[in-house]
């Protein structure tokens, strides 16, 4: 706040309170790091399989498991932001704690296991692995959006909420951008390969040219 002299008065300016903007806002970035997490989970479920079926040994089975059980915990982190609940039993704490700290580790992870597979692989074997491109593009997005609601955290809090048609439009254009990238990742796992094609659900197949023979 300032003063303005008026005369012999002095009147008090008043400045919009900054916090105001922060609590709008906030709701718009939790929404989109639990969507984040959520499509993130997906993608590792689509990796653990890839993996499970393609082991050929103890060491891809436990390299499976490991990364459904990250996918189990990815999805439940998400799941518990996006009901706004910081933790209400210890179990829940830990969790909320636990992703954002071990989420940087993972994403190195996925960006080193990614550039191996297209850069520095064998000549014949170099591949660039989609899912695992949009693992990280999801995990990337959500260490922005994580980063932004501890920044909000520390700030003072406002009883302000956004306005609902922004919310809507913010939460449109979230699932849109989350949406748009992980949906190439999972069409390109064995999942995606082995789905059923959207408008054939429910119909039967074509017949056989040799029927009847």
């Amino acid at each position: 706040m300032r003063t303005v002299a008026a005369g012999e008065q002095v009147l008090p300016v008043l400045r919009p309170c900054p916090t105001q903007e922060i609590a709008g806002g906030g709701e718009l970035v939790r929404f989109l790091a639990a969507f984040a997490a959520l499509s993130a989970g997906l993608t590792f479920f689509a990796l653990a399989a890839d993996n499970l079926l393609a082991a050929e040994g103890p060491a891809a089975i436990a390299l499976g498991a490991l990364t459904g059980l990250w996918a189990v915990v990815h999805t439940l982190w998400g799941i518990l932001v996006l009901r706004n609940r910081p933790g209400g039993n210890r179990p829940e704490v830990w969790l909320v704690r636990f992703v954002p700290t071990a989420l940087p580790a993972v994403g190195a992870v996925v960006l080193v296991v990614l550039a191996w597979g297209a850069l520095l692989a064998p000549a014949g074997g170099r591949t660039f692995n989609l899912t695992l491109a949009s693992a990280l593009a999801l995990v990337l997005l959500q260490l922005g959006a994580s980063a932004a609601l501890r920044r909000q955290a520390s700030a003072p809090r406002s009883a302000s909420q956004p306005a609902p048609g922004r919310l809507l439009v913010g939460l449109f254009f979230s699932a849109v951008l989350v949406a748009g990238i992980a949906t190439p990742g999972l069409a390109a796992s064995t999942a995606g390969d082995n789905a059923v094609p959207h408008g054939t659900h429910g119909t039967a197949p074509a017949p056989s040219e040799h029927a009847g023979h």
